[in-house]
Formats: C-alpha cells, structure tokens, sequence
C-alpha cells in the first residue's frame, strides 16, 4: 500500500495542479486517480488522452468544459457532476469564476497522465 498526500501537489498545465495515484508516483500499473484544482480565470491547454478512457466528478466549483476538434462544444460542469471522456477527444477546461476554485476527480484505466496538447485547436 502507498499513500499519496493531497499535499503533493505538482503543476500539470498552466495554473491546474494536483496530486495523483499513478506509476509517477505509486507502483500503480493498470489506474491513474487524480485530485485536482483550477483556480479562479485559469484554463488548461487543449489536450486529449491518446489511450486511455476518462471519468470525472466535480467536487467544488465550477468548470465550462470545450471539446471537439474545434472546441465546438461546451457545457458548464457543476458540483455533482460526473462525466464520461472517450479517448483522443480534444478538451479544455476553464474556470469562469473569478474568486472560487474548481475541484474534480478523475479516474482513468492507466497508469500514467498519458495528456497530449493539441496545438492546432483554437
């Protein structure tokens, strides 16, 4: 067994940061679980996970997700929230708050964070 604080924390992408289970930081082989904050006006880059399947819970807050090979499409995530992230989908995550920070959970059937940023996406 090996615990991971939430405390240990590291950057992922600009200004989102965390703490995982993963085969960075456990001997995890086969899952990836994660914790992590986007403070308030921040946003990731566009990014997919090429191999993996996502599931997220938000916990705190509130994230307007964009997704599609153009960020075509949006929706506004709230606490409670669970959704379902298919492989090699283009996303970003924005918090449009500009004093409370958003909080979600994501599990993935991998054990490494396996993000690959998507320069082309607007």
């Amino acid at each position: 067994m090996q615990i991971v604080k939430s405390r240990a924390e590291h950057g992922v992408q600009r200004g989102v940061v965390g703490a995982e289970v993963s085969q960075n930081t456990t001997a995890a082989t086969n899952i990836y679980m994660g914790v992590y904050r986007v403070p308030p006006g921040a946003q990731s880059r566009p990014h997919f996970h090429a191999d993996c399947e996502s599931a997220v819970y938000m916990l705190g807050g509130c994230l307007h997700v964009r997704w599609g090979e153009e960020l075509e499409h949006g929706i506004l995530l709230e606490p409670g929230d669970l959704v379902y992230v298919p492989p090699r989908e283009t996303h970003l995550l924005e918090n449009p708050s500009e004093t409370e920070t958003a909080e979600y959970v994501v599990a993935r059937d991998a054990p490494q964070e396996d993000s690959v940023e998507v320069p082309w996406a607007r």
